[in-house]
């Protein structure tokens, strides 16, 4: 004769199973980012290469737009300056974040422009300006 307590018991067992079955330590968003931050990922280059994305990748870089992030403590008067002086022009100032994006005069010279903007005083990062498309697989049919 089965007891109360057995009958919850094979009740809920389905239930605790399927559950744990589902439960990861990492969610798959977060293995997905794993997989892409290590540096046997394919699409990642190696030390040296181009940085450079297939653009049917989705990700490609901008040819000559640089996002400089900025001490907030020292301010963006510095690296406004300096951009000024280099000839770039500011494309857009990010209030969240404290970056500026700014555009070079010359393309050719990304890496030099790089170099020189990472010199400036309270600037912490000087990063590619990366252009984002939607899948090219997804229909457009609903409209």
């Amino acid at each position: 004769m089965m007891t109360k307590r057995s009958i919850v018991f094979l009740v809920c067992l389905p239930a605790v199973i399927a559950i744990l079955a589902g439960c990861s330590t990492m969610s798959r968003t977060e293995k997905q980012l794993a997989r892409v931050d290590s540096f046997e990922a394919p699409d990642i280059p190696a030390p040296g290469a181009a940085p450079m994305r297939p653009r049917d990748s989705g990700l490609e870089y901008s040819r000559d737009v640089l996002v400089i992030s900025y001490d907030i403590e020292i301010g963006k008067e510095p690296l406004k300056k300096a951009i000024r002086k280099y000839g770039a022009s500011i494309i857009y100032d990010y209030k969240i974040g404290n970056a500026i994006a700014i555009r070079l005069p010359d393309p050719e010279k990304l890496e030099d422009a790089i170099t020189h903007f990472e010199k400036v005083k309270g600037v912490l990062q000087v990063s590619r300006d990366r252009v984002n498309y939607l899948d090219r697989r997804v229909s457009l049919d609903f409209l």
